[in-house]
């Protein structure tokens, strides 16, 4: 009993208790939303949910069925897909920036599809190029948003890991499983940290805070560059590499793909009225997350940490 007490004493210091607090965090390709809200999530201890992941898995889907990019096909193909997207803490895929607070932990994240870890090739430059366009859909945005809210629902009872595959009557995703176990309908709600570009004005109109992270497209191509590279060296050996685009041929991808973004007719990207702008342009990485960290413990009734970063 007492060991109870201590442990439960103990998660309420390093965790606060809250319920239904949901973070946006939206913006342009390549401006770190991925990894800021993975160490965000981490910090809190929210759940986290890798939307892009989820147009990614459609547009590696489309591509392997050769079907094309505004076919009706494709909406088919990813609702009929199983999606597991895993939280990975405590592996060599999970870097942790040594930071004057102490050890900044930024998990990794497993994507598989039908069974297939597909986390590489759904950031591969095949992808790059025709995501967008297929992310644009409308009936594909429509079967996205579902399993978006429906995966927000069950990382908000438990954020370890997750699976959905449909969803049920009582609007839990049917299949959802975290830690082994049957999400349950009526378990109590946490914190979930989502990214993506229509979060906070379509998915999640209602969030408790609302993020846009922004960057130079010259900052977010050398970091996109910096990332197909370091995969290129984890993955290739021997002359028979493939040749990855240069800083400047990426950053004219990412200036066509904020185009796209900003002009497509289904939610596309924007500010949201009571966002916080974050130019993450000349910060470090530890500056955006613990500004972040900050902004939301001040919601939550906490007092803020990282003042002196």
């Amino acid at each position: 009993m007492l060991g109870q007490r201590l442990w439960q004493t103990r998660s309420r210091l390093c965790r606060p208790f809250v319920r239904n607090f949901t973070i946006a965090i939206d913006g342009p390709a390549a401006s770190g939303k991925s990894s800021t809200a993975r160490a965000v999530a981490h910090e809190l201890g929210f759940g986290y949910i890798d939307s892009g992941s989820i147009y990614r898995c459609a547009t590696l889907l489309a591509l392997r069925q050769q079907a094309k990019d505004d076919s009706p096909e494709v909406a088919d193909l990813i609702t009929n897909a199983h999606l597991e997207i895993n939280i990975l803490p405590n592996t060599r895929q999970a870097p942790q920036r040594v930071t004057g607070m102490g050890r900044l932990c930024v998990p990794d994240v497993q994507v598989l599809m039908n069974g297939e870890d597909v986390s590489r090739e759904i950031r591969s430059p095949e992808v790059n190029r025709h995501v967008a366009k297929i992310a644009s859909d409308g009936q594909v945005r429509k079967v996205v948003l579902d399993i978006q809210r429906s995966l927000a629902a069950a990382a908000k009872a438990k954020s370890t890991g997750f699976q959905a595959k449909g969803t049920a009557a009582n609007g839990i995703p049917s299949g959802v499983v975290m830690d082994g176990r049957e999400a349950e309908a009526d378990g109590v709600p946490g914190g979930v940290v989502m990214d993506g570009r229509d979060i906070g004005t379509t998915v999640f109109p209602q969030a408790e805070l609302k993020i846009y992270l922004d960057a130079s497209a010259m900052a977010r191509a050398i970091r996109r560059w910096d990332e197909l590279n370091s995969q290129l060296k984890e993955t290739e050996t021997g002359a028979n590499q493939p040749v990855y685009p240069s800083v400047e041929d990426i950053a004219r991808e990412l200036e066509e793909r904020d185009y796209a973004d900003i002009n497509r007719t289904h939610s596309p990207l924007r500010i949201a009225k009571d966002a916080v702008v974050i130019d993450n342009t000349n910060m470090t990485f530890e500056q955006q997350v613990y500004s972040i960290t900050d902004l939301a413990r001040e919601r939550l009734g906490l007092e803020r940490k990282y003042d002196d970063i």
